[in-house]
């Protein structure tokens, strides 16, 4: 579902989408002591804020995590599918891959809608860098990706995805 936003996913009783609801997840995974977790992953995106604190929670099981990527997985959520252990970053054939340059909504003063100018500028080369540091390609390179279509990105094909490192 959409990152960030608290909801019923799938039938169930809570929500994983927001940071604090796979907080509670995750510390449920780490009282079973699981070395293997799969995350499947279904989302047009959210938060970016959410998504790279579910990055870090991921990372930081110690288990071995597979994400698996379906229909559209774009935008945060990209940053989720991220967090899988080396080799294991899988996507459908079916599915559809969007990394984008990050957006927000801004009302205010010059003063404020420049802080919020250099927030986003530095939120996407953090983007870039996660991208780049899992791909094995330049920063740059996928900064480039970032920015296609007026920084919209580019959806890409489970093939082109592999290609350009973003999943394996």
């Amino acid at each position: 579902g959409t990152i960030g936003v608290e909801q019923e996913q799938g039938g169930a009783s809570s929500s994983v989408a927001t940071y604090e609801a796979f907080r509670r997840e995750v510390e449920r995974i780490a009282e079973v002591a699981a070395q293997r977790v799969v995350v499947n992953i279904r989302s047009t995106g959210g938060d970016v804020n959410d998504a790279l604190l579910i990055y870090e929670a991921l990372r930081a099981t110690g288990a071995t995590v597979t994400t698996c990527c379906y229909g559209y997985t774009a935008s945060a959520a990209t940053i989720v599918a991220q967090a899988a252990s080396p080799g294991c970053r899988l996507i459908a054939p079916s599915a559809l891959y969007l990394i984008h340059n990050s957006l927000c909504s801004a009302e205010g003063n010059a003063e404020e809608l420049e802080a919020e100018v250099d927030m986003l500028r530095q939120t996407d080369r953090r983007l870039a860098e996660i991208y780049a540091t899992r791909s094995g390609r330049d920063v740059a390179e996928i900064a480039a990706l970032m920015s296609e279509n007026g920084g919209r990105g580019r959806w890409l094909s489970p093939e082109e995805a592999v290609a350009v490192g973003l999943v394996d």
